[in-house]
């Protein structure tokens, strides 16, 4: 089993709080704390990884892009458990 790895700990941090939602996103909505899961690494339906990409502004188009397909709200994240960023959507779907 994936191990969270410090580095990307960091880099997760300073990003969400950059986005100027962090309280949001811990305290109200609470959907950082999803990072934390297996479930952010792991594709749920598959058991495989889900797909990485290298860096933060090709996880951010794709995400665009799949939200246009889909009529649904994907975001980007850094992976805390590899050294890339995956896209995913909350339970919310905002």
């Amino acid at each position: 089993m994936p191990r969270i790895k410090l580095k990307n700990l960091w880099i997760w941090l300073w990003d969400q709080i950059k986005r100027g939602t962090a309280f949001r996103n811990f305290f109200i909505t609470r959907n950082a704390w999803g990072a934390f899961s297996i479930n952010s690494h792991i594709n749920q339906t598959s058991g495989k990884p889900k797909i990485m990409y290298n860096t933060k502004e090709t996880a951010r188009k794709s995400a665009e892009k799949m939200s246009l397909k889909h009529g649904k709200h994907f975001s980007y994240y850094k992976c805390l458990f590899c050294d890339g960023y995956h896209i995913g959507k909350n339970r919310d779907n905002k």
